[in-house]
């Protein structure tokens, strides 16, 4: 009966609500694919889960219409210690059961009163899984907070895809950052465009990659003239358009990635400031940029 007791109470506590913050916040964000054991699995909803378990019970103890609703019962510090007793007890003991109108009053009581608590917690849950998605979608801008990058960092990142930090302007306050990738193939084939999407296999691992505007370096062509003229052209004059819109990469394929990072308002900011240092009025001018295939070396890698 304990150990009945005590994988209920672990499921519904913590796995059910840890599995449910998960889940939605899966559907916003990939997330990192993980093989626990048992301990970690519970350590890790536990860490997630404690904060908002504690402003539950703070909620529904002290808070007057959460105190009632729903399910309400007569109700007080008191009565609450004496039923959870006396349930606690014929946990222990089977002759709790046994026409004791008492422990079946005291038993009602205290399902109605965890009935009302898990559902505010379970509320809290959903309302904290929203919170963690939109705190995903601005972290780029807000990770300058220290409070929140620590808060983020240790509750919400660790759950989240290393490709998805990787592969998108994820880490970027400009949502517009172009992330450009340089992939070398097994068959030593140089390739470059914008990442345009990527996928990702049961285990979390990358699977594959979709380059946008997608160009190939012509390694012989360099090579050959090297042969013909003991020199070569600057590398930038070896690129060939691939005469695509979209390039497929498999990942298992892939011997090296190398990516960066082009922000056009970054790029924006500072032609404006090279305008003003010439002694123009950067205001009277407009400026646009767009990158549709960024040159090498613009941008940063986090």
């Amino acid at each position: 009966m304990v150990a009945l007791a005590a994988s209920i109470a672990i499921a519904v506590y913590l796995l059910v609500p840890h599995a449910l913050f998960r889940v939605l916040l899966g559907r916003f964000v990939p997330l990192r694919a993980f093989q626990e054991s048992k301990a970690e699995e519970f350590t890790n909803a536990s860490v997630t889960l404690i904060v908002i378990f504690l402003c539950s019970v703070f909620l529904v103890h002290h808070t007057p219409y959460l105190k009632s609703h729903p399910f309400p019962c007569s109700d007080n510090l008191a009565s609450r210690r004496s039923d959870y007793q006396r349930v606690a007890s014929a946990i222990y003991s089977e002759k709790e059961f046994r026409n004791d109108d008492a422990f079946w009053g005291a038993l009602w009581r205290t399902l109605d009163r965890q009935g009302r608590f898990l559902t505010w917690y379970y509320l809290l849950v959903l309302l904290f899984s929203i919170g963690a998605t939109l705190s995903m979608k601005f972290y780029g801008a807000l990770q300058k907070n220290r409070f929140f990058s620590v808060a983020v960092r240790f509750v919400i990142l660790p759950y989240v895809s290393q490709w998805y930090a990787l592969l998108t302007p994820f880490l970027f306050s400009d949502k517009s950052t172009v992330v450009t990738a340089d992939v070398l193939m097994t068959d030593q084939v140089l390739y470059r465009g914008e990442v345009v999407e990527y996928f990702l296999d049961g285990a979390g691992d990358l699977s594959g990659l979709i380059l946008g505007s997608p160009r190939r370096f012509d390694k012989r062509a360099q090579l050959r003239e090297r042969e013909q003229w003991g020199t070569a052209r600057d590398t930038a004059d070896f690129w060939r358009d691939i005469l695509s819109a979209k390039l497929y990469l498999v990942a298992s394929q892939i011997v090296n990635l190398n990516l960066t990072y082009a922000s056009p308002k970054a790029f924006e900011d500072n032609v404006r400031r090279e305008l003003s240092r010439r002694g123009f009025n950067a205001k009277k001018y407009s400026v646009t940029v767009e990158f549709k295939q960024p040159p090498s070396g613009i941008g940063q890698n986090p």
